[in-house]
């Protein structure tokens, strides 16, 4: 089982995620005009593509030669699979601001600024990975306030100097920085230096990394494909409502996020040990906490969205609430099976499995998406993802049965469970607070 205290920091480290996230919306939104925001959310759906299939090449394998095992086996796969990331990272951004140069719009300057944000968060990022896989947990969290503390700073030197919103771009890398140098600490430099690459990690990463490669390029497509649809289709400020909703419902990722992150490393161990057991137990009653603890917030989310979004970004964002109830929905309830299951088939050694479901549903998300918000405009961005995630979820839970006995009707089970335990631990600790004191008789 994953420990209380591991899940508590990841928790805290989705928070700052959260701050940042949310923060940045309502700083862009209310500084900025709807033109701009739009623009600043597709550099954003770019940078997020580009960036998934940089962590897809090294984290799984990255993960599965470094938990649990220490020595210079260890050492010999972190340097092979950093050189890899710099490498892949320094050739995509090249092609990128490349590419730029043949921009004349404001997403073109967006661009040329990509390798100051990209590079120092792709070093970030691989650090953070590392200390994921030693279960690391609190040391990230320190990580990731730096990080955010950096970015505020420089935010609001942005704001009193009136800088353009492209200036945004180096600010969030030297967040990355400031919180990768601390991260560095943590991680055996001197080690990797003197180790050498393996032939054995370059087989790990192409098995791997390949196929995580292959299902992340496809599902980052398909999740933001609705972004450049509405800049093509309709316009800027209908991607800027777009983009709005979907990063607030990223909220409903978080704890998501936060149990994913030490999933997988946990479930690796239980693998690699032949404990499969374990790992079903592990998968089922993580998912099922995690959904005790969403769901309330998630519905009492949807009832308040329409606030929230006046609240936080303006009365003209108002509008997208139904969008984002959708999201928030489909982001709770579905989507962490789905991020459960790529960690489990990962974890058995057959990332195929979880390709070949990402590949058909976002191949289906990127033709019905373009067919309803042909018809119906921005609504049906949401509306293509919930008929695609729906077939997805019932597939998913037809190959965990078959390959792990892992039931997602057992696992929903356990959730009033997880309540009735959590409420017979609540009244238990009223009635001792209630407890009359014990007074002793005094001897005369």
């Amino acid at each position: 089982m994953i420990s209380f205290r591991n899940k508590i920091w990841s928790l805290l480290n989705n928070g700052i995620e959260f701050a940042l996230g949310i923060g940045l919306v309502a700083a862009i939104t209310r500084m900025y005009s709807t033109e701009d925001t739009g623009a600043w959310f597709l550099f954003i759906a770019i940078f997020a593509m580009a960036g998934s299939l940089r962590d897809a090449l090294i984290q799984s394998a990255m993960v599965k030669s470094t938990a649990g095992i220490t020595g210079s086996s260890a050492h010999s796969s972190l340097k092979t699979n950093l050189t890899v990331m710099i490498s892949f990272e320094l050739v995509t951004s090249l092609v990128i601001v490349v590419v730029s140069l043949f921009l004349g719009t404001i997403l073109g300057k967006f661009l040329l600024f990509y390798p100051l944000y990209a590079i120092p968060n792709a070093w970030f990022r691989w650090q953070v990975f590392y200390l994921r896989s030693q279960l690391q947990i609190k040391e990230i969290f320190i990580t990731n306030l730096l990080n955010l503390c950096t970015i505020i700073v420089l935010f609001v030197l942005l704001y009193l100097n009136k800088a353009e919103v492209i200036y945004l771009v180096p600010t969030m890398g030297a967040g990355s920085i400031a919180g990768g140098i601390f991260a560095s600490f943590f991680l055996p430099y001197r080690q990797i230096i003197k180790a050498t690459t393996a032939k054995e990690n370059l087989k790990l990463i192409r098995h791997f990394g390949f196929f995580a490669m292959l299902r992340e390029a496809t599902s980052a497509v398909s999740s933001r494909i609705s972004l450049f649809y509405s800049s093509a289709l309709l316009s800027l400020q209908q991607t800027a409502f777009l983009g709005v909703s979907q990063r607030f419902s990223q909220i409903a990722l978080l704890p998501n996020n936060a149990f994913q992150s030490i999933l997988f490393p946990s479930l690796v161990m239980h693998v690699n040990k032949g404990d499969l057991k374990a790992a079903k137990h592990t998968f089922e009653d993580s998912i099922a906490q995690l959904l005790a603890f969403t769901i309330p917030f998630a519905i009492t989310g949807v009832f308040l969205s329409p606030f929230i979004l006046e609240l936080v970004s303006g009365p003209e964002y108002r509008q997208s609430w139904s969008i984002l109830a959708i999201y928030l929905l489909l982001a709770t309830i579905i989507t962490p099976f789905g991020a459960a299951f790529g960690s489990m088939v990962t974890a058995m050694g057959k990332p195929q499995m979880a390709f070949r479901i990402v590949l058909v549903n976002s191949i289906l998300n990127i033709g019905i998406g373009y067919l309803l918000m042909s018809v119906i405009g921005l609504m049906g961005a949401p509306l293509s993802m919930a008929v695609t995630e729906l077939g997805g979820f019932i597939w998913i839970g037809t190959i965990l049965k078959k390959e792990a006995d892992i039931s997602i009707v057992s696992t929903f089970a356990k959730i009033p469970g997880i309540y009735l335990k959590s409420t017979g631990k609540v009244l238990g600790l009223l009635k001792k607070s209630e407890a009359p004191i014990k007074t002793t008789e005094v001897i005369k």
